[in-house]
């Protein structure tokens, strides 16, 4: 059975003088039994002659043909009528289903195979492009308060909920109206979502979407790829139609933030903000973080989100079908063509084009309407890699950016989504901003739900103001927005102690603060040899399971229990300043620049680089890490100094040599954090794992000697005190109580 039979394609109209076929023509031999050479067919020769006419039920996709009630175990084949290549191939399945992806070309004939041999030809396609379809594809279509579908430009239906603020709106009434597009749950009818919950209170329309392949929608699951992107185009388009709704945003923390980066890039015309909240740079900055496979956090995440994805694998659909919901059960059959996004990870461990072009540091320059984007330096699921795109939105009429100390949820917090729910009243409401008596009571009861108590509610500076007024001073702001501390007056909680605003990122009034490494210090004066070691250690691979969160905790409570250990001795090599004599502000990236050996022979070896805050009574805050296969040491082109990033390419990676030294850079993260006098600065190199609460490293199984020679330096981001138009308190945080950030 077709899933949209509008758009099925099917032979019977297809007449034998248009068919192109690939008949087989000897380009290669091989011998049967009595040595008789036989001739082997060329799957990608074209010829003349016409195929049969076969009768397929088809569904053109973007880059993919969908075939439903075929033979299973047929052989079909899409060939590309301009150079009559065999653009994709997929064999039926058990339930008569094929999907033939990667398709190239405009315009393919679909051929069924016996073996090495055309047998029958179901006619010319169409694929659909970047184009925009017909407008009429979005205005027919009629969503109402609860659950619906919403058909895409190649007939795929996708499962959505509707909340509206009020259920029957009036003859006319019109709501400013949220997107969330993701593939959790989004579309569930019985979600206990706190989003569902509160936006409709603050007079916004939800929208909340399942990507393709999960959930109760249609077609494959393919996480992050282009189709998925065109799809959140029409659902825009789509929900922008309804009479219901004026203005369009969309809405999301972590995957269905990274997604609204993927739609803003396919430009809906109709699309007017996005606010990506708790999002990636890039694909490897997670699942690959210094070429070091992340088989915790990353490797339990898309092992979810893919059982998720298989044949009902979200609970919810079971109620559905259960319900007499025939549509989410037919959209089931494709399931069986789930890529497997995670085999194919673990079976290219390094940076490909496919994990490039599906990360959102390679398109945001396309994303041209207003973004507003909050992240953690500390961030547990999706680290700190998002400040690679921040000076990435050039179309971007307006770009703000909230950054902190903090953890994954923190978006929630009331210094993060006072400013975001303003961005959403001045971008897609229109309107000045109203944060009303009501609306503060809304927030304040969210964050006790969220963070176990309620969080004082900043007040607005926009409220009042007319709206010319308060959009020309919220465009005025400089866009870079930190926030100091976090945690600091209430302890564990997500609570600024104080901000600062910046022109741009990185930091332009950040200057490099250079420090040497000498045995157990950090110096400013450079070494005067370059052989001698000046320290060396043995890597720990047990330290690559260890996390700092311990098994049960509440991560996003004030006081999750933080478990950070030190490495014994003999397993790290641990330098620091002397006690700093004034006071410093860190802000953006570091990194090591270290000059290693491995002495014992061995050809590669796991690094860990750790910055950390000494008080002067010898409690040590961590502060961000870094990481690095030094096989995998080879550094983008322009890389900056203070930011060197690794290509991770298969072509660069490079073992090293019996007792050669190499010098390899490693980055941090990024952060902010202030050191004030008296206390010393240290960096610890070991062995990756025990300093992230979800993350942890497949390491290399067995223990390296490594030695760290002088010549090695660390060089880090500090402001100057008059470039921050702000009294910095001279009393430093309490042991334990910055967010996200352990102290022992």
């Amino acid at each position: 059975m077709c899933l949209m039979l509008s758009a099925c394609t099917t032979s019977s109209t297809q007449g034998q003088a248009a068919v192109r076929t690939t008949e087989s023509v000897s380009t290669e031999a091989e011998s049967d039994s009595s040595g008789q050479q036989n001739s082997v067919p060329d799957p990608t020769t074209t010829t003349s002659v016409p195929l049969p006419t076969v009768d397929l039920q088809s569904m053109p996709g973007f880059e993919q043909v969908t075939v439903t009630d075929a033979e299973p175990g047929t052989q079909i084949r899409a060939v590309d009528t301009e150079s009559g290549l065999t653009a994709a191939s997929a064999t039926v399945a058990d339930n008569g289903t094929a999907v033939l992806s990667g398709v190239s070309g405009r315009e393919v004939e679909l051929q069924v195979w016996d073996g090495t041999t055309p047998s029958g030809s179901a006619g010319l396609i169409t694929l659909p492009d970047d184009r925009p379809p017909a407008q009429s594809l979005y205005t027919t279509q009629q969503l109402q308060s609860g659950f619906n579908y919403i058909e895409t430009r190649d007939g795929t239906l996708l499962s959505a909920f509707v909340t509206l603020p009020e259920a029957q709106p009036a003859e006319g009434e019109t709501f400013p109206t949220l997107v969330e597009y993701s593939g959790y749950s989004p579309s569930d009818p019985a979600a206990a979502d706190p989003a569902r919950l509160t936006l409709p209170l603050l007079g916004y329309a939800l929208v909340q979407v399942n990507v393709r392949g999960t959930g109760c929608s249609g077609g494959v699951y393919d996480g992050f790829s282009r189709t998925e992107r065109f799809d959140g185009y029409d659902v825009i388009e789509t929900v922008a139609a309804q009479r219901w709704s004026d203005g369009v945003g969309m809405w999301g923390i972590s995957y269905p933030g990274i997604m609204q980066l993927h739609v803003a890039a396919a430009r809906p015309p109709s699309l007017d903000a996005i606010a990506p909240l708790s999002v990636i740079g890039s694909i490897d900055d997670v699942v690959l973080p210094g070429g070091i496979f992340n088989d915790g956090f990353a490797l339990n995440w898309g092992e979810r989100v893919t059982e998720g994805a298989q044949a009902l694998g979200q609970d919810w659909t079971l109620d559905r079908v259960a319900a007499g919901d025939q549509t989410c059960l037919d959209n089931q059959d494709l399931r069986v063509h789930n890529p497997d996004l995670i085999g194919q990870a673990q079976a290219e461990p390094y940076s490909t084009a496919l994990t490039r072009e599906r990360s959102p540091e390679s398109f945001v320059g396309e994303i041209d309407v207003p973004v507003y984007l909050a992240g953690a330096w500390q961030d547990e699921q999706t680290g700190g890699g998002f400040t690679e795109l921040l000076d990435g939105f050039t179309e971007s009429p307006s770009f703000q950016a909230t950054l902190y100390n903090g953890l994954h949820i923190d978006p929630l917090a009331p210094d993060v989504l006072v400013p975001l729910l303003e961005f959403y009243d001045l971008y897609v409401k229109k309107d000045s901003p109203a944060l009303s008596p009501f609306v503060s009571f809304v927030v304040e009861a969210g964050t006790a739900s969220f963070f176990g108590t309620p969080l004082t509610v900043p007040d607005s500076e926009l409220r009042n103001l007319p709206y010319a007024d308060a959009l020309a001073r919220y465009e005025a702001a400089p866009p870079i927005r930190v926030l100091y501390e976090v945690g600091t007056d209430a302890p564990g909680l997500p609570d600024a102690r104080f901000e600062a605003r910046f022109d741009s990122w990185p930091i332009p009034e950040a200057e490099n603060w250079s420090l040497n490494l000498v045995p157990d210090q950090l110096v400013a004066e450079p070494s005067t040899s370059t052989d001698s070691i000046v320290s060396s250690f043995v890597t720990d691979p047990t330290e690559g399971s260890q996390t700092t969160l311990p098994i049960g905790a509440q991560i996003w409570s004030a006081a999750p229990g933080w478990n950070w250990r030190a490495a014994p001795a003999a397993n790290r090599s641990r330098f620091a300043t002397e006690p700093l004599e004034d006071t410093r502000v860190l802000t953006g990236t570091a990194a090591a620049s270290l000059r290693l050996r491995l002495p014992d022979g061995e050809p590669d070896a796991d690094i860990e680089i750790t910055l950390s805050d000494i008080a002067p009574d010898g409690t040590e805050t961590f502060v961000q890490s870094g990481w690095l296969r030094l096989s995998r040491r080879a550094i983008e082109p322009g890389s900056d100094s203070l930011n060197p990033q690794i290509t991770n390419r298969a072509d660069d990676i490079a073992p090293l040599g019996a007792q050669e030294i190499v010098e390899a850079q490693i980055a941090t993260l990024a952060f902010a954090h202030v050191f004030r006098p008296g206390h010393r600065l240290a960096l610890t190199i070991d062995t990756p794992g025990a300093s992230r609460a979800e993350w942890t490293f497949d390491v290399i199984p067995d223990p390296v000697r490594v030695e760290v020679l002088a010549g090695s330096s660390l060089v880090l981001p500090s402001i100057p005190l008059e470039a921050i138009d702000v009294d910095i308190p001279a009393e430093p945080p309490v042991c334990g109580s910055l967010r996200a950030q352990p102290c022992r």
